[in-house]
């Protein structure tokens, strides 16, 4: 059965795909936006004191993270056994549990569940709709729609922080219940638009299901395309060919761990988990759930201008990520990280010297922490709040993309835990060392992503299998005068392994592809 997917093809096909995506992807940013305005709500420090501490502060927060990381676990776990589609459903109800038990929470054992709870679903959808929307849209669309459905999270971030300022001018527990009751809003939203929207045709594929495979693929390459046009059986060749060179060895998890595979699996595992961890320790996460309380308690603002300052900086935020639509195909992933990091550095650097002047000098170094503090967020935006997302689901192979995906969020989301966890007392504590802290991780990071991380923009899925091969030649590392890896243009071994690929599937003999081999163990887990 091929079910029914309405009329929608084409353009208007990626439309509800990306919408269903992006509205999965809108509760992590959404989360944030309210958490950090709930967390200095009158109504909300009266019903739940305990979180004037920073240790229960940090717990209360940092709770979703905790419950993202076993989302991400069970995703790993069942995600390609369900499919993609019935993944983010599952992972759908489970969040709206959480979010029903979160906004009739009557003390904070019952808030803390409901927001592991909540957390749980939203690991399983976090860690899948960027897996979804590659294997989905067209090649050179993939990065651009990518953004789209990553924006969402900043959106929601801010609409998230506007709500909070509106909903504190009431006198009772509509200041933060109402905003955790919206955020079945998403839910609904991602339910509504996965009904219009075909499986994966990779995912369909994969477990040979060539009819329902070949009709999403029609459907998602282009309008008014039938299943004999050249462009939907070349895809479709293509898919199939790597699926067949997957299949032709079986190999261990502990053998990927050994590093006795020929196509890289553990080095691009930890590449897909490593954008994660240098988005965390980038210190994002240290500032979106307390902005607020940043701003009122070291920087001296009043918590209405807070809650103001915290609604500007999420609209400059979100501003801000927009623009990664149009850099993360024209500047490329590599780019972006490395920018962003050497911006990023700068900020917190001069944070660090603006809050140290706060306590010896005079209060004019308030504005200059804040202004830098957006200068953070701005450029953070369009670099790291967007590639990493992007990047995990684009650098494992088609048998590792949902574990490598799930593990690379389950990154995101301990390390994310670590910094919520623990940034209220490091303020207290180490004052503007903490931001130093951040500072210094930033400048190592543009080492780490100049020589580990090659290039994803410009190349198929398929053609990233052919960079890993054992035989491609290529090193673990990156020398300096490897323009390949660096160029966001799409090489040309990766074309004549893809037209090598395609012969195969088509009934023609195998060539030899030299540095655009294309040998891929299916992984046994």
């Amino acid at each position: 059965m091929l079910g029914t997917w309405g009329n929608f093809e084409g353009y208007a096909l990626e439309v509800a795909l990306t919408a269903a995506n992006s509205a999965g992807q809108a509760w992590y940013g959404y989360d944030q936006g309210i958490t950090s305005g709930i967390l200095i709500s009158d109504s909300f420090l009266e019903i739940f004191p305990e979180t004037k501490d920073p240790d229960i502060q940090g717990i209360t927060a940092s709770s979703f993270s905790l419950g993202n990381l076993v989302g991400c676990l069970l995703a790993a776990l069942l995600g390609d056994r369900l499919g993609r589609k019935n993944t983010l459903r599952w992972g759908a109800l489970i969040s709206a549990i959480g979010a029903v038990l979160q906004f009739s929470s009557v003390n904070l054992a019952m808030l803390i569940l409901g927001r592991v709870i909540n957390g749980v679903g939203n690991g399983i959808v976090s860690s899948t709709v960027g897996v979804y929307q590659a294997e989905s849209v067209r090649g050179p669309r993939r990065g651009k729609l990518s953004v789209i459905v990553v924006l969402h999270n900043v959106i929601f971030y801010m609409l998230g922080s506007w709500l909070t300022l509106g909903t504190s001018f009431s006198s009772n527990s509509v200041q933060w219940r109402v905003p955790i009751a919206l955020q079945l809003v998403p839910c609904f939203a991602m339910v509504f638009f996965l009904q219009w929207v075909p499986e994966s045709p990779r995912w369909l594929l994969l477990h040979d299901r060539i009819e329902e495979g070949q009709e999403a693929l029609r459907r998602y390459l282009g309008k008014g395309l039938k299943h004999d046009d050249e462009i939907v059986v070349h895809e479709l060749m293509s898919i199939r060919g790597a699926i067949e060179i997957e299949r032709e060895s079986q190999i261990s998890f502990k053998q990927v761990i050994l590093r006795r595979d020929r196509s890289g699996h553990l080095r691009r595992l930890l590449l897909g988990c490593g954008t994660q961890f240098m988005q965390q320790f980038g210190g994002i996460n240290a500032l979106n759930y307390y902005f607020p309380i940043i701003l009122e308690q070291s920087l001296g603002m009043s918590n209405f201008m807070a809650r103001v300052l915290t609604g500007c900086n999420a609209t400059s935020y979100a501003i801000s990520s927009a623009l990664a639509f149009w850099m993360i195909e024209r500047i490329g992933r590599r780019s972006l990280m490395m920018g962003g990091a050497a911006l990023q550095f700068f900020a917190y650097v001069m944070v660090a010297i603006a809050v140290a002047l706060l306590y010896t000098a005079e209060k004019q170094w308030g504005p200059v922490a804040i202004t830098f503090l957006f200068f953070y967020y701005a450029a953070f935006g369009c670099t790291w709040g967007m590639v990493p997302w992007v990047y995990q689901a684009e650098i494992n192979s088609l048998q590792m993309r949902t574990r490598g995906a799930a593990a690379a969020t389950a990154t995101n989301w301990l390390f994310g835990f670590v910094c919520t966890q623990f940034t209220p007392t490091g303020i207290q504590n180490i004052g503007y060392g903490f931001y130093l802290i951040f500072a210094i991780f930033n400048l190592l990071f543009i080492v780490v992503v100049y020589f580990l991380y090659p290039e994803t923009a410009g190349r198929t899925l398929e053609d990233l299998n052919a960079y890993f091969d054992i035989d491609s030649g290529n090193k673990w590392y990156i020398p300096i005068g490897d323009k390949i890896a660096k160029s966001s243009t799409r090489p040309l071994a990766a074309i004549e392994a893809e037209e090598a690929r395609v012969q195969a599937a088509s009934g023609g003999k195998m060539i030899d592809q030299g540095k655009g081999a294309s040998h891929v163990e299916q992984v046994d887990l």
